[in-house]
């Protein structure tokens, strides 16, 4: 008899639906619940390289000025940094561009990847 009763509420429409809405329950709190944890793995990940990015834009504290040696030049000789500058201006000064004749000139090569016996579609004409 009790396996009768047990079958009968197996097959009750009432139970099926109860355990539908459980199944759909649970899943609906497992995404929300996933879904919080990631954003707070999301949050901890950008905080970390906003820290990262901080430390390296911080300015650097020099405790001594630097100091340069003072370039003399000898008797006769141009320093350094006026040969630099007379450089860089006759490169930008001789650095144009050739006019051009406004003509494209490109010539068709055949090779195997543009062959028409190559083809797929062999037309007949």
């Amino acid at each position: 008899m009790k396996l009768l009763q047990i079958s009968l509420l197996l097959a009750h429409e009432d139970w099926v639906y109860t355990k539908g809405w459980i199944v759909t329950v649970a899943g609906f709190l497992i995404v929300v619940i996933a879904l919080f944890v990631l954003s707070y793995i999301f949050r901890g990940v950008a905080a970390y390289f906003t820290k990262k990015d901080e430390k390296k834009d911080a300015p650097k504290v020099i405790d001594k000025p630097v100091s340069h040696p003072a370039v003399t030049a000898a008797d006769g000789e141009i320093p350094n940094e006026v040969l630099a500058a007379i450089g860089m201006a006759l490169y930008l000064s001789t650095n144009l561009h050739d006019e051009e004749s406004n003509v494209i000139t490109i010539e068709r090569r055949n090779t195997s990847w543009n062959d028409k016996n190559y083809g797929v579609r062999h037309w007949k004409r």
